[in-house]
Parts: C-alpha cells; structure tokens; sequence
C-alpha cells in the first residue's frame, strides 16, 4: 500500500473513498511544497511535508 498512498481512491478499507492524501497532496504541492511518508519509530507512519516561507514584505495583508 506504500507505493499507491497519495494516489485517489486508494484504500485499506471497506467503506469510503481514499481521497485524504490526495487531496493533501494537491494542496501541499500547489503551494511550492511537497509531503512524503516514512515509516514510524515503533509502528504506524508519520507523514511530512514542507512549507514554503512567506516573504513579509511581499505579502497581501488585506
């Protein structure tokens, strides 16, 4: 399952659609960054992403 994570519809389950890190994903990388997974200490997965840091200067406060 690893390898189809960040693919839509992809699942473990029986009900539901397996869209969550799809969409993540989309989002993460419209912004200039990117979002991974690597196995956890222990058991289970963390996922991590980066985030593009805002130029103060340049950005629209409103």
């Amino acid at each position: 399952m690893s390898d189809r994570l960040f693919q839509a519809f992809a699942t473990t389950k029986e009900e539901g659609l397996g869209l969550g890190l799809s969409i993540c994903r989309t989002i993460i990388e419209a912004h200039g960054s990117r979002i991974w997974a690597t196995p956890a200490t222990g058991c289970g997965t963390a996922f991590l992403f980066t985030l593009v840091r805002a130029d103060p200067e340049n950005a629209d406060v409103g």
